[in-house]
């Protein structure tokens, strides 16, 4: 049986991204253009706001959408919970998942997140196997035989599970895509631009939650 996997869409139109026009981005946010409402809503959002951002390391409009991202978790409400969630999108996503959860474990995830994203980007044959993860993860300073017991922990192999069964109702949007309040997804392809994608998040957060 062929597993699932996220599809990125619209490729061609997130080429043009790094120039957001910007009467686009002084729109008010709209269903159906800059975000759309989930079918099945996500359980267990947070009371005070939820923010998900589905992501891949190895993931290059992931990579893209990453400084804008920051710079909006510079600002976001206090209350206002962000988590990360990994997806397997290919082979090596299956590996760079099992890293993520294994850094968050060790409390290092913060610390590293960057410098891991910029790895995997820069040459993605270095995960292709958890071995060679751990060798470049030793490179950052990660201490290599903690990590590569982690890795193999039955607490991360449950985190994997969890977030690929969470991916499953946002599958068609690909990655990088955000769900606000488990309600609502926006990404930079479905607003039609990072700033674009900000503001529908901004715009979603003020929703009613019933």
């Amino acid at each position: 049986m062929q597993r699932r996997q996220f599809i990125v869409q619209g490729s061609a139109s997130l080429s043009m991204l790094a120039v957001p026009a910007l009467s686009q981005a002084q729109v008010r946010p709209t269903e159906g253009r800059q975000y759309l409402k989930l079918s099945t809503p996500l359980p267990g959002a947070a009371a005070d706001g939820e923010v998900l951002e589905f992501f891949s390391y190895t993931c290059p409009h992931c990579h893209a959408f990453e400084p804008s991202l920051h710079q909006w978790l510079a600002r976001k409400p206090a209350k206002v919970q962000f988590r990360r969630v990994p997806m397997v999108i290919n082979p090596i996503a299956r590996v760079t998942q099992k890293v993520y959860y294994a850094l968050e474990a060790m409390g290092q995830l913060e610390a590293l997140h960057s410098s891991v994203f910029k790895a995997v980007q820069a040459d993605l044959t270095k995960f292709q196997t958890l071995d060679s993860a751990q060798a470049e993860l030793v490179k950052l300073g990660v201490d290599g035989a903690r990590f590569k017991q982690t890795a193999e922990s039955f607490g991360v192999q449950s985190k994997c599970q969890q977030a690929t069964s969470l991916g499953q109702a946002v599958t068609s949007h690909g990655v990088p895509t955000v769900v606000v309040n488990g309600r609502w997804v926006t990404s930079p392809s479905i607003a039609q631009g990072y700033p674009e994608a900000l503001a529908a998040i901004d715009h979603l957060l003020t929703l009613p939650r019933a």
